[in-house]
């Protein structure tokens, strides 16, 4: 007595899947007869369990038992192998398409295992951090401008200091250097960009002035000015100076 053992399907491809896989069948060269007759048997058993078969089993039944028939035909002599077409090639094409599907599914459910396995922390909301900066578009310079002055207090610096190199930790920091701007503006309303240097600061202590003020104009802190092209820089107080 044939026993059939009935799982659970995708459909009646992957039903044809597991038969194939089961007895070890050629994919590429499918006996027709072994196949056709596993599959009805799991047809017929599901009919006395009075299981209800899906319409596309049947379909798949009837597409099994026209090829079979097909491939029962006497060959006609006179044809040329090139005309004869293989009636098991379609079928043969999607149970291969359907069975790299199958591959593709179980590998991303693998990767999504592995993924599952780590926490992602959302976003944290910062927008009670931010400030509303005040800004003055009618006073400012033009950044060509600026960085002309910073080559020309870093050219008239270099004149005085002495050729030799000197590699240590930074001893002068942005916020020392914004420090001592503050307090000249506390002392004065405005006072020129070049009076900050004796031109025999470091480079060092050049760069970080120049780096300080660029940090301070941004925040509105303090307002840079010139009369005309080339003439001295004139800092004064920002729209934000004091808040």
């Amino acid at each position: 007595m044939y026993e059939v053992k009935l799982d659970a399907f995708n459909g009646p491809l992957d039903l044809l899947l597991h038969l194939i896989h089961k007895y070890e069948i050629d994919i590429y060269d499918i006996p027709m007869k072994a196949l056709t007759e596993q599959y009805m048997n799991y047809i017929h058993a599901m009919k006395q369990l009075e299981i209800n078969i899906a319409s596309e089993y049947l379909v798949v039944a009837s597409e099994l038992l026209m090829i079979k028939s097909k491939m029962l035909l006497p060959q006609q002599p006179d044809l040329e192998d090139e005309d004869l077409d293989d009636p098991r090639e379609d079928l043969v094409g999607r149970l291969i398409e359907y069975q790299n599907y199958k591959e593709y599914t179980e590998f991303l459910n693998e990767m999504k295992v592995q993924r599952e396995q780590y926490y992602s922390k959302h976003p944290t909301d910062l927008s009670h951090l931010e400030t509303a900066e005040l800004w003055d578009e009618n006073h400012t310079i033009d950044l060509t401008e600026l960085i002309m002055a910073y080559q020309r207090i870093k050219t008239r610096a270099s004149f005085d200091t002495p050729r030799q190199v000197t590699i240590q930790k930074e001893t002068f920091t942005i916020e020392q250097a914004s420090t001592q701007v503050s307090e000249r503006l506390a002392k004065a309303t405005s006072f020129n960009f070049f009076s900050l240097f004796t031109f025999k600061e470091t480079t060092e202590h050049v760069v970080t002035h120049f780096l300080a003020i660029l940090e301070l104009s941004k925040s509105g802190i303090i307002q840079i000015t010139q009369d005309k092209e080339f003439a001295d820089i004139n800092i004064t107080r920002g729209v934000n100076y004091g808040a």
